[in-house]
């Protein structure tokens, strides 16, 4: 009764969180005037109005969609947890289901992994989300206690516990467990296993919730504070350039910790330290975040850094050459699918991402060199190349 008590709970809180022209009769053919030439606009305004278009453009089409699909992933997560525990006989089949949503949770999770300002920030809810790296082995500390433990694990006990004990980590280590005697098939603890699940999965979905909410304009309204400049932030500029400084975090920590130091000096490189190493998905969430920085670029293809360094500064050059540069990062790592522990065994693949890393450090270089300069930018981010 216990289990289906957790059960009812975690599902009642995955619903809420998801509620959150005519022809003429003349046969002579009327003359089709020449148009007169459209003369190309003289960009007007400042720099300021341009740092404003994009702070909204990048919130309302990149940021706020993103937690908003985070939400919704993780919602879906619980569901599916749930869904999978209650069964009394459960297949391959049923366990692939849940490993999918967590796949997909983790995937929308990537995609605004970058943002290092507002709610997330708060009461470390980013490394509740995401404990990783993880140097101390805090994840399978923190699991095997809520394991140990013989009381009801709740979600305030979850909440409760040190980083490792939550987030995307600790779900994947339930789902892909080392030693295949701790299935969540066949563990002989397999209740207590899907019992730990179902409420890290309800953590994560009431994370992910309360961090859009203080987000959301109908909320908390945190996009104001971006798009305008106030709170934590002395004006737009500053906004931008805390983005940015985001931004380059992030460059850094997909070349360096999820590809360079897994692929390590030869074969079969260090795939323990990657960052999904139990699932094996580390390939997919790499893609996603080269995609994100074609996202931030351009402001979620809205009124980007590309429209402000063409049109407002006319500096094509530049603008071209970060787009080259984000695109051939892409492409360099676009042809590689699956086992990303496979890839860092094979020699062709090594190379491909071994020219990833490359592609990555140049879109690094144009970032905090011409791009910040033309921009009038200041980073707060010191950029250690990790080779």
């Amino acid at each position: 009764m216990k289990n289906l008590r957790i059960m009812s709970t975690s599902i009642a809180l995955a619903l809420t969180l998801a509620a959150c022209g005519g022809g003429g009769s003349s046969s002579t053919p009327t003359p089709t005037p020449t148009p007169t030439p459209t003369p190309t606009p003289t960009p007007t305004g400042t720099i300021d109005d341009q740092y404003a278009s994009y702070l909204s453009d990048l919130t309302q089409n990149h940021i706020l969609p993103g937690y908003e699909d985070f939400q919704t992933e993780s919602a879906k997560f619980v569901l599916a947890t749930s869904a999978f525990c209650i069964l009394t006989n459960t297949t391959e089949t049923d366990l692939d289901l849940v490993r999918a949503s967590w796949l997909e949770t983790n995937l929308s999770w990537q995609n605004i992994q970058w943002v290092k300002v507002g709610p997330v920030v708060e009461s470390f809810t980013s490394f509740r989300i995401q404990n990783w790296p993880d140097t101390n082995n805090a994840v399978e500390r923190g699991v095997a206690e809520l394991l140990e433990t013989s009381e009801e694990i709740t979600l305030a006990l979850v909440a409760s516990k040190q980083t490792g004990a939550q987030g995307l980590p600790a779900a994947e280590m339930l789902l892909y467990p080392e030693d295949s005697s701790d299935s969540l098939l066949t563990a002989s603890n397999k209740a207590k296993r899907c019992e730990a699940l179902t409420v890290i999965s309800a953590n994560i979905a009431q994370m992910a919730n309360d961090v859009y909410n203080k987000w959301a304009p109908t909320g908390g309204n945190y996009v104001k504070n971006v798009n305008d400049g106030i709170g934590e932030f002395t004006g737009q500029k500053d906004a931008v350039e805390e983005l940015v400084t985001n931004w380059l975090e992030q460059v850094e920590r997909v070349k360096d910790e999820k590809i360079l130091k897994p692929v390590g000096s030869e074969k079969p490189g260090l795939p323990n330290i990657a960052e999904h190493a139990l699932s094996d998905k580390s390939l997919n969430s790499i893609k996603v975040n080269l995609d994100t920085f074609e996202a931030i670029y351009t402001a979620g293809q809205g009124h980007g850094f590309d429209n402000i360094l063409t049109d407002f500064l006319d500096q094509q050059a530049t603008a071209t050459s970060m787009t080259d540069k984000i695109d051939a990062a892409q492409a360099a790592i676009a042809a590689l699918e699956g086992s990303y522990k496979d890839a860092l065994n094979d020699d062709t693949k090594r190379a491909a991402l071994e020219d990833t890393i490359a592609k990555i450090r140049d879109v690094r270089d144009t970032l905090t060199g011409e791009f910040v300069q033309m921009l009038d930018l200041s980073i707060g981010f010191n950029s250690n190349d990790g080779d």
